[in-house]
């Protein structure tokens, strides 16, 4: 009986410290901290070291939500929305603790470091030897250096979207997310456009704004063109009219922004979006009629001084911007047939072209940059990647719709992604864009699409082997009951 007594009062004596007074003194103590420090230091570094600690904490657990806060920092770029947070260099910050994370993660989940099999992750490795080998005879070393470590940054957001992204429903996330935060930096662009800041040019106002990603006419007109052929496809995909009317929104706001940029090369590059939907169609009358309708609309309700300039791309008058990148073009060959191996190194080209013909103008597209700065090496590692980018996606389209299949979304995704590239190398024509982190983002989303796809079709095979076998024995067991 006392041994009951004793054993009754053990187990209702409470703990001096439980967890939930260890939280509240934690949080007193945080408080008190922060407050002490707003005394001393600009509040707005308090509340962004709070928000740090909040996310960090998360991102331990969840690498998947820190790859979401990355990107939202990494597109709409804090430090320049917010110069008072520039110095927190938080893309730096976020990018590098994530990625550390993420290689953790990815080292205890497996036992060793596993890393999606692509050839897009070789040929992506061969354009930063491309650039590293450039260094030897560049004219800008400076400049080669500073390319070259930008390249590894996009480097680690591409490993860490392909070791982050391992599902369907993660791709859309992620995929739903860019063109989200993409439509908040066109309706800024929209609005300021209507409301005075854009810039006069002749008798035409342009379109300008945007960040770092996107710092001119074409650069916008780039990126709007980059997130149309998905906005269209999934469009068309979901069959909820919340989403349908989401996407037609974005739709239009991205081809609205991209025509009032005034950007020749951009509307060369929403050209070929168009051709390139004519051409997967299924329905090729019926969408050559449409097309054509949108067409007519679109050019009726452009302004005089819109239709002029577009006008231009078919003149045989150059005008001053024209003549200069064909002269950079021509300046960019020579250049190559003096340093045909490597190149005259990665970022370096206007340099170049000061030391051999005293003019410094980048090269203004995409073929020549390449060839002028990496050579035949970077020629050779840039263009396999630019490739296998449009060979992967088409496999994917082909394994998706060949059979029934759970994740539909990879085809329309890959379609989008085709015609994006597509519209990418048209614009490239003229814009040196080899760099630009657009290629580096669709080629990572493209090697999460393929991981999808390839498992999908490995777990098909299995149910058609058990079938067969199946089918096997019980034909073995028929004969053997004969």
């Amino acid at each position: 009986m006392a041994l009951r007594d004793q054993n009754i009062t053990v187990g209702t004596s409470k703990s001096f410290i439980t967890p939930a007074h260890v939280y509240w003194a934690a949080l007193i103590l945080i408080s008190l901290t922060m407050g002490a420090l707003a005394l001393f230091v600009d509040p707005l570094y308090v509340i962004a070291g709070i928000i740090c600690i909040v996310v960090g904490t998360i991102m331990v657990k969840y690498q998947f939500f820190g790859l979401v806060v990355y990107l939202a920092v990494f597109t709409l770029r804090i430090g320049e929305m917010y110069p008072a947070l520039a110095a927190l260099r938080l893309e730096l910050l976020l990018g590098g603790s994530l990625s550390v994370m993420t290689l953790l993660a990815n080292k205890y989940r497996y036992g060793s470091l596993m890393i999606p099999r692509s050839s897009l992750n070789t040929f992506f490795l061969f354009i930063l030897v491309a650039m590293g080998m450039s260094l030897m005879l560049s004219a800008c070393k400076d400049c080669t250096v500073d390319m070259t470590i930008e390249m590894v940054k996009l480097g680690i957001f591409f490993l860490m979207i392909i070791l982050n992204v391992d599902t369907q429903k993660r791709l859309e996330t992620f995929l739903w997310l860019f063109l989200i935060l993409n439509f908040k930096l066109s309706f800024d662009i929209m609005w300021g456009y209507y409301h005075g800041a854009g810039i006069v040019k002749g008798d035409l106002t342009r379109a300008s704004g945007g960040n770092s990603t996107m710092d001119n006419f074409n650069g916008i007109a780039i990126t709007m063109n980059t997130l149309i052929p998905f906005t269209y496809y999934l469009f068309l995909h979901y069959k909820s009219a919340f989403k349908k009317i989401i996407m037609g929104g974005m739709l239009a706001l991205f081809v609205w922004t991209m025509i009032i940029t005034g950007s020749r090369g951009g509307l060369l590059g929403f050209c070929a979006i168009l051709g390139l939907i004519w051409w997967q169609s299924k329905h090729k009358g019926v969408m050559a009629f449409g097309l054509l309708a949108f067409a007519l609309i679109a050019w009726t309700v452009l302004g005089d001084a819109s239709k002029e300039r577009y006008m231009t791309i078919f003149s045989d008058d150059l005008d001053e911007s024209s003549q200069g990148r064909i002269d950079s073009w021509i300046d960019g060959l020579q250049l190559f047939l003096t340093k045909p191996i490597f190149g005259v190194g990665a970022g370096a080209f206007a340099w170049a072209r000061v030391e051999n013909f005293g003019t410094y103008l980048n090269a203004h597209s995409l073929y020549i940059q390449v060839i002028a700065e990496l050579g035949l090496v970077g020629i050779t590692a840039y263009f396999c990647f630019i490739r296998d980018i449009f060979r992967v996606n088409w496999r994917t389209v082909k394994l998706i719709e060949s059979r029934p299949n759970p994740n539909r979304f990879l085809a329309p995704f890959a379609r989008a992604t085709i015609i994006t590239c597509g519209s990418m190398l048209v614009t490239g024509l003229f814009a040196h864009s080899a760099y630009r982190y657009t290629w580096y983002f669709m080629a990572a989303m493209t090697v999460v699409a393929e991981q999808i796809a390839r498992r999908n079709e490995m777990e098909f095979m299995k149910e058609d082997e058990a079938a067969a076998a199946a089918e096997a024995e019980g034909t073995v067991a028929e004969e053997g009951s004969l």
